[in-house]
């Protein structure tokens, strides 16, 4: 069964860290086009379980037309959309116990994939 400290061995041992803190952990996916995109791994509690949260930003409120974003919502093949304070990200949750390495590795390329594709359509530049 896999806890959160096999999730951090596995990410400090293979990615270049930006921080790397008890509970989250980020990093700043790089794409051959010389496009970035932060993602966020965070761990925490609920129901008594832990679950593991990916997370990448790729917008600011107001760059937005939450109508489009919804619909874009609904397409997505892995996470969904959130506001957070004035940012939109792309999240995903699961539970730790069911993730192994490679789905850490899968979700950690998927989620940073499908925020810089949405920042690329509705972000200013390359901000996140």
């Amino acid at each position: 069964m896999t806890q959160w400290s096999d999730i951090q061995k596995h990410v400090r041992g293979n990615y270049r860290l930006q921080d790397d803190n008890p509970d989250m952990m980020a990093m700043v996916w790089s794409y051959d086009d010389g496009r970035h995109q932060k993602i966020v791994v965070r761990r925490y509690a609920s129901a008594g379980r832990d679950h593991v949260e990916f997370k990448s930003p790729f917008a600011r409120e107001g760059q937005v037309e939450h109508g489009q974003l919804l619909r874009d919502n609904a397409k997505l093949p892995l996470g969904a959309v959130a506001l957070s304070g004035e940012v939109f990200l792309v999240i995903h949750n699961a539970l730790i116990h069911t993730l192994g390495t490679d789905d850490v590795d899968y979700l950690l390329q998927r989620i940073a994939d499908i925020a810089d594709s949405l920042e690329e359509k509705y972000g200013n530049g390359d901000a996140f």
